[in-house]
């Protein structure tokens, strides 16, 4: 060897395995190791065994100075010289090189999961490390899946849940497979992702749970989906509803457009157009009061006059507000009174369909929506983790493989303890 021994057993560091040789592959540097044996014993009667061949198997290591490193192990196959041992031969192994059927080494395999689960894409670390990409993606699924699967603890540490759909692949023009994210909206994270937004499969996952776990779930964050609120009901019936502002508040500004829209055609005989008052007033009929200024409050009120001879969208968009401010309401009871007087002027025969309409959704999910005050949470977070898997989704472009898709959003929205990583044993 040119180089020092030492310099070169550095680069494997273990204990029991010596370095037989190195050399260079065209562009890759390749070691050549093999495991010490000493007295070896057959695993079926105990006797002595001895070495039948040893085969060399070649996995992909972490680059070494730039350069691409390959890894051969000269593997000991095993035979028992007992012709009634009912275990013939066998492959010793070393979890602590590779695991079994990974192409990647151990170090080089959590190496890989690392930077995937942090954004990185399997492309851009199968160029690094010189290899295929199904080596990398192998990898990244056998070894996040045992990182997933024995992280336990950043499941137990919410009382606060939510549930939430995203669309997974889109099958044709007509249909498209949805997902389910459950989320930690406590600690902001991704507890897991279903393959499916039914009743059954859902409500199944969290039956699954351990007791203690659903126990302590106190509160349920949802939309105004009748699928997650059965879920929540049947399952945990103990965690108080919570339906999200958010969806509230773009319930009544859908409402407040629709009135817009129809009073513009009732006024005009067609569609906005760049010059109809309404239409111009499309945009800040959607912000919050309190954000205008006196300039564009003025300019709203003038628009309005021009346009809604019948004030209509006006009443739209004072209901609006005042569904605003029952989330400004400082405790519930005061919230619930304001609701419930928002609901009843709404119901009036003389208000426009559309805002009826609101009122008997609003009635129907009154206590749920009233629930916010009791702990001011929302799905919020379970929305921002969506967008978190959505740029999964861009950076893979596109999966088809769900399994593929649940590891890779978890390891990079689950917030997964890394740590716990280095002791991961995979065989």
């Amino acid at each position: 060897m040119s180089e020092p021994i030492e310099i070169v057993q550095a680069l494997v560091g273990l204990k029991d395995v010596r370095v037989l040789f190195y050399q260079r592959r065209g562009s890759q540097v390749e070691l050549v190791i093999e495991q010490v044996v000493s007295d070896p014993r057959c695993p079926g009667c105990g006797g002595p065994a001895r070495v039948k061949e040893r085969p060399l198997v070649r996995y992909v290591d972490l680059p070494v100075y730039g350069t691409a490193m390959r890894l051969g192990w000269r593997k000991h196959r095993m035979r028992c010289p007992d012709p009634g041992c009912p275990r013939r031969t066998w492959v010793l192994s070393d979890h602590r090189i590779a695991a079994k059927s990974c192409l990647l080494t151990t170090r080089a395999a959590k190496w890989a999961t690392v930077q995937v689960g942090t954004g990185r894409t399997v492309s851009e670390v199968a160029a690094e490390l010189a290899c295929d990409w199904h080596t990398v993606n192998d990898a990244v699924t056998t070894y996040g899946g045992a990182l997933l699967a024995a992280d336990r603890k950043r499941l137990n540490r919410t009382c606060a849940i939510g549930l939430d759909e995203t669309s997974f692949v889109r099958l044709d023009r007509q249909h498209t497979s949805y997902a389910t994210t459950v989320c930690d909206v406590q600690n902001h994270q991704i507890i897991d992702i279903l393959p499916s937004r039914h009743f059954v499969d859902v409500a199944g996952f969290l039956d699954k749970q351990p007791q203690g776990w659903k126990q302590r779930i106190t509160y349920g964050a949802l939309d105004m989906s009748a699928t997650y609120a059965a879920v929540y009901t049947v399952i945990l019936p103990k965690a108080a509803q919570v339906v999200d502002s958010f969806h509230v508040i773009s319930l009544a500004n859908r409402a407040l457009d629709a009135v817009r829209r129809r009073v513009q055609n009732e006024q005009t005989g067609h569609r906005g157009r760049r010059d109809d008052p309404l239409y111009r007033a499309r945009r800040t009929l959607l912000v919050g009061q309190e954000r205008l200024d006196e300039r564009a409050t003025q300019r709203l009120t003038s628009l309005l006059a021009l346009g809604d001879p019948n004030a209509e969208v006006a009443i739209a968009y004072r209901v609006k507000e005042r569904l605003r401010d029952f989330y400004r309401a400082k405790t519930l009871p005061e919230a619930r009174t304001m609701l419930d007087e928002l609901i009843e002027h709404c119901q009036h025969p003389a208000m426009p369909a559309e805002l009826r309409k609101l009122a008997r959704t609003l009635q129907t999910w009154s206590d749920k929506i009233c629930n916010y005050h009791l702990a001011r949470i929302s799905n919020g977070p379970t929305e921002a983790l969506n967008n978190l898997i959505k740029r999964i989704k861009r950076i893979g472009f596109g999966f088809r493989n769900f399994a593929n898709y649940r590891i890779r959003a978890l390891l990079y929205a689950g917030k997964p303890n890394w740590r716990v990583l280095g002791s991961i044993v995979v065989q």
